[in-house]
């Protein structure tokens, strides 16, 4: 079988006819390295604010990559995947690179500029370039483009992609990640460990065997004439299809696209568990606690739901694309850049986030609580009060309202003729609080009945006694003391010593 995918040779005669090879996209043929370095920015798109025509400037990606039979998949889940927002190509002519200039290189023969939106919104760099070149050579190249150190005609890359689409240059993000392709016909032009190594560590020194972290997915490794080898930073694909090199092209991109994003949710975090630390639970009122607390949970909500949508999701490729090498290359990837571990850490910082808020706001629920209960008893205690108050003058004036032969006009109210009234509303009186007094007595004593005094060690020791065995002792511990040491001459003879006679009443 070459390299092509037809059989190199006819099999032997036989009495029935051979079924055609199954047809497949050949392996590039293309001569030289490709180099495309993936670059996040700090510009993002919002959705939100589409004004119906922009979507017509989003394209999916395989209006411009050749995606080959998986264009179906990428396009049935097109939301879900980074779309074009701008592809360029760029004078090759008028390219300078800082060291790659001083060490004599040659130019490129293509150069493509290419911006993408990912489906969180943001907007990604990308730079494609084709050079006649071996893989060794393009190491100082690499080193440029990783730190974007490439002009074209004395503009940077950022200045020039800041004008394509009409935004203020503020700075590429820290996120980028390279591709390095080339064609491989035979096994002999797969390069070897110790060549992926100083591509993927952009350095040409040699390392010690067993002490690199580099990742080589075994779908990507099964021929012998393709490779892939992954890095942090670097990955390194040679001998595969049009669309298995555009298909990690778009890994790449959304990979980025997660580490930037992730790297913006861990320090948001980071920066609402601060303000959770540094709160001030004595001197602030419940409501301001609340207040504050309320925009922590929503905050860590949002954080939550971004983190899933824009890291974990986008993680799993699987699920939408059925092809072995596309999707192993984009798990490891992942792996490999450390996506899925950083992910897991943050979202164990969020949920903690959220057990100590929802803890706070209990808190402050069980404080507002207290503060209501003591607002009621002031309440009641003042209403009572009136009530009461009210209430013996009405019975005191509803008495001398009477038309009655007991109420005479010519006395004075606080006659002692009327002592027998005034004695008789202070025994209602007393009388209603000796009432308020038997029943609160007889709740607590019906509290003490029913909920008995129960040890502590009631529920835990017996626990463990029924269910590992533990030995559980009834009464007190009894302490036998430990006997005495024999004294005298009869300790050095051997003999037991005489007991000491009981003292005398």
């Amino acid at each position: 079988m070459r390299h092509d995918g037809t059989p190199s040779e006819p099999g032997p005669a036989a009495a029935e006819p051979v079924p055609p090879a199954i047809p497949f996209d050949p392996y590039v043929s293309r001569i030289g390295t490709r180099l495309t370095t993936v670059y996040a920015t700090s510009w993002t798109y919002a959705p939100d604010t589409d004004d119906g025509g922009a979507e017509e400037a989003f394209r999916p990606p395989s209006a411009l990559l050749n995606l080959g039979r998986l264009a179906t998949a990428y396009d049935r889940h097109a939301d879900q995947f980074p779309r074009v927002l701008h592809r360029e190509r760029l004078d090759a002519s008028r390219f300078a690179a800082r060291r790659w200039g001083a060490a004599g290189g040659v130019l490129p023969t293509l150069a493509t500029l290419w911006q993408f939106t990912a489906p969180s919104g943001q907007i990604l760099l990308a730079l494609t370039l084709d050079l006649d070149a071996p893989l060794l050579r393009c190491i100082p190249l690499l080193e440029d483009l990783y730190y974007a150190d490439v002009t074209f005609d004395g503009t940077g890359l950022e200045q020039l992609a800041a004008s394509r689409i009409g935004a203020e240059s503020s700075g590429l993000l820290p996120e980028r990640h390279q591709l390095v392709f080339r064609a491989s016909p035979t096994a002999a032009d797969v390069p070897s460990r110790d060549e992926a190594q100083r591509i993927i560590y952009r350095a040409d020194l040699p390392t010690r065997a067993g002490l690199d972290v580099l990742c080589a997915p075994d779908e990507l490794n099964r021929r012998p004439t393709t490779s892939g080898v992954l890095g942090p930073y670097v990955s390194l694909l040679t001998g595969h299809q049009d669309y298995v090199e555009n298909a990690a092209f778009l890994s790449a991109v959304q990979a980025v696209a997660s580490a930037a994003r992730l790297r913006e949710i861990r320090v948001l975090a980071e920066s609402y568990a601060r303000r959770f630390r540094a709160r001030a639970d004595g001197a602030t009122r419940p409501h301001e606690r609340r207040t504050l607390l309320e925009r922590i949970t929503m905050a860590q909500g949002h954080l939550e739901l971004e983190l899933g949508y824009s890291v974990e999701i986008p993680a799993d490729l699987a699920t939408l694309i059925p092809s072995l090498r596309p999707t192993s290359y984009h798990a490891a990837l992942y792996e490999a850049m450390g996506l899925t571990e950083r992910a897991s850490a943050v979202s164990q910082t969020l949920q903690r986030l959220g057990n100590a808020t929802a803890a706070e706001l209990t808190s402050v629920e069980s404080a507002e609580l207290r503060a209501g209960d003591r607002r009621r008893v002031r309440t009641v205690v003042a209403v009572t009060f009136v009530t009461t108050v009210t209430a013996t003058l009405g019975l005191l004036f509803a008495f001398f309202g009477i038309n009655a032969s007991e109420v005479d006009e010519q006395r004075s109210m606080f006659d002692l003729a009327y002592m027998p009234i005034y004695a008789l509303i202070a025994t209602v009186l007393v009388l209603g609080f000796l009432v308020y007094a038997v029943l609160h007595a007889s709740d607590r004593a019906a509290m003490r009945r029913h909920v008995a005094p129960v040890p502590t060690w009631h529920g835990t020791h017996r626990l463990l006694a029924g269910e590992l065995g533990t030995a559980l002792l009834d009464g007190p511990p009894v302490l036998i003391p430990p006997p005495r040491a024999p004294t005298g001459p009869s300790a050095e003879s051997g003999r037991p010593a005489a007991e000491p006679a009981p003292p005398s009443p």
